[in-house]
């Protein structure tokens, strides 16, 4: 802790002292908050950044409290006009991460916690009882780093503090501070408190449910795009399959491809999760999940009855596409293939910029074994998105099933830089590069 011999009775002489610390304390702030931006973008963290040094009224007046609640009478009695040491705030520079979630804003602390040398941290706001009000806030105190110490030539003792809040916290806390300690606020606002309380409890409510809602949105996501790259690996078995002389169903490959019991029972959302997560047990969200839960458990009729629910349901064209290609790649798990061609088809048809409707029909037409419609529909998908590396290496196999190795290898190249780490791809382009050898 900085300790500093000044009169506060002298304010002019404390103010000289100040400002002759801002201009250093400025830039060091400025470029640890550009520093930490970066550290954030390596931790994939977005968060909003405030930074300041504290103003010259904040710190006089924080002093000068100081003193009056540490002196004793006596202290006071024989204090005299000469210089006294004062311990100066820790937050005199500080910055401010204000993060849309809570839970961005325990990945901050981990960040923190590895790239900084915490002296101190304090959850504000925890002493609070739920018919109270107060902002939240995680404060903590971190050394300056000893590069910025030595470039401008600062006290190694300083600290600087960080405010961890959501956008919704920092909000509270902005308001609070004009309606409370700016103004003449007593304890016999009583209508006044209840109603900042209620507002408070609102607020903290709504952080719960936005976390909430994220989490499920992952999770739906993740239960999608489980389910489609377990189709993918199904269409890949079964090409490879083909090419070897292996005589595995079509249907076998695509349940091969599907996680196993274990797996599948730790992917599974229990359905009074899912059902509480959002209000309303048959939203088109909720039913999604389930269906994308007994999918990859491998129930596909129930899946499949799921799927349909959604469909006789009112929707937007493009969701009522999205769950026909799903609802497609269960009929083709159960080996109903015109069914799956028939809900491929209609994605297609309810909305023709997305290029999966055009992707999966391909998908079902080479398992139907149907080559020239499925590369016909593989170039509209690419047309529509030249870096769709699941179709490029569809167009790929087909291509080396025909011989055609240079097509081949340049949709494999293709794939590659889309997606320079596909393991798949580069496993296809040794294949194809080991057979043009040959």
């Amino acid at each position: 802790m900085i300790t500093v011999d000044l009169p506060l009775e002298n304010r002019e002489q404390v103010r000289r002292w100040y400002e002759r610390q801002i201009d250093r304390y400025g830039k060091a702030l400025f470029q640890m908050q550009r520093e930490i931006w970066h550290t954030c973008s390596r931790y994939n963290l977005q968060p909003t950044i405030k930074y300041r040094v504290k103003s010259f009224e904040s710190l006089y007046s924080k002093l000068i409290r100081r003193r009056q609640a540490e002196q004793s009478h006596h202290e006071r009695e024989q204090a005299g006009g000469g210089a006294k040491s004062h311990h100066l705030p820790t937050d005199i520079i500080g910055m401010r991460l204000v993060c849309p979630f809570i839970e961005d804003i325990r990945h901050c602390e981990q960040m923190i916690s590895r790239e900084y040398t915490v002296v101190e941290r304090e959850q504000k706001g925890a002493q609070y009882s739920f018919h109270e009000f107060g902002y939240e806030s995680i404060h903590y105190l971190v050394t300056i780093p000893q590069h910025l110490v030595e470039s401008f030539d600062l006290d190694s003792r300083l600290v600087c503090e960080i405010q961890l809040r959501t956008i919704l916290q920092d909000a509270w806390a902005e308001v609070e501070h004009e309606l409370v300690y700016k103004a003449d606020f007593t304890p016999f606002d009583e209508p006044l408190r209840r109603k900042l309380a209620a507002l408070n409890a609102n607020l903290s409510l709504a952080d719960i449910v936005f976390q909430e809602i994220r989490d499920y949105q992952r999770q739906l996501q993740l239960q999608m795009q489980r389910r489609r790259d377990s189709f993918a690996e199904a269409i890949e078995h079964r090409t490879d399959s083909e090419s070897k002389g292996h005589s595995r169903t079509a249907s076998e490959a695509v349940v091969s491809a599907s996680p196993d019991a274990d797996e599948a029972k730790a992917l599974d959302v229990p359905e009074e999760i899912a059902m509480s997560m959002i209000p309303g047990g048959d939203t088109v969200d909720n039913l999604l999940l389930r269906a994308l839960n007994a999918h990859n458990r491998r129930s596909f009729e129930e899946a499949d009855s799921l799927y349909t629910r959604i469909l006789e349901q009112e929707s937007r064209e493009t969701v009522r596409s999205i769950i026909f290609i799903h609802r497609g790649m269960a009929k083709v798990a159960r080996g109903d293939y015109a069914s799956a061609r028939g809900d491929f088809t209609s994605a297609a048809a309810l909305d023709s910029r997305n290029p999966r409707g055009y992707y999966y029909l391909a998908l079902v037409e080479q398992l139907e074994g149907a080559i020239d419609a499925a590369v016909e529909n593989l170039n509209r998908c690419l047309t529509l998105d030249p870096f769709y590396v699941d179709a490029l290496l569809s167009r790929a196999r087909i291509h080396q099933s025909r011989g055609s190795h240079e097509l081949a290898l340049r949709d494999c190249d293709h794939a590659l830089v889309a997606d320079p780490d596909s393991e798949r791809a580069a496993a296809l382009r040794d294949r194809i590069v080991a057979a043009m050898d040959l």
